[in-house]
């Protein structure tokens, strides 16, 4: 899970006019099409983005059933307690550490999680 700062942007069209953009956008897409874009003031908002193969299956449709378990990892995002919510018992889950990055994996073959660490799974109660 990572945090998103997305503003409005006032940008130059090919036309050479300079207006506001309708939506908002991350500083790194809009240089792509708009090099000199500048934020209009009063338009930020952040966006917390699911971005682990964890996170994105416990909020979809299919998300976690009976036997839970929990993926408790080191969150710095206010307002997140730092737990996800897993299918399957804890003993299904493998967690090793690769460099800085801490990996969960279900089966052996599924990455469920890649990140900051430590990490743990337990049972969920």
């Amino acid at each position: 899970m990572r945090v998103e700062i997305q503003y409005r942007w006032r940008v130059k069209s090919p036309a050479g006019k300079w207006f506001n953009t309708r939506h908002t956008a991350t500083e790194a897409s809009i240089r792509k099409e708009y090099p000199e874009a500048t934020p209009v003031q009063g338009t930020r908002t952040e966006r917390v983005v699911l971005d682990q193969p964890a996170e994105l299956l416990a909020a979809g449709a299919h998300g976690p059933r009976a036997h839970s378990s929990v993926l408790i990892w080191p969150c710095t995002i206010p307002g997140r307690d730092g737990r996800i919510v897993l299918s399957g018992i804890p003993s299904n889950y493998t967690v090793t550490q690769e460099g800085d990055d801490w990996v969960v994996m279900l089966g052996g073959t599924l990455e469920m999680y890649r990140g900051p660490g430590p990490v743990r799974i337990e049972a969920r109660s």
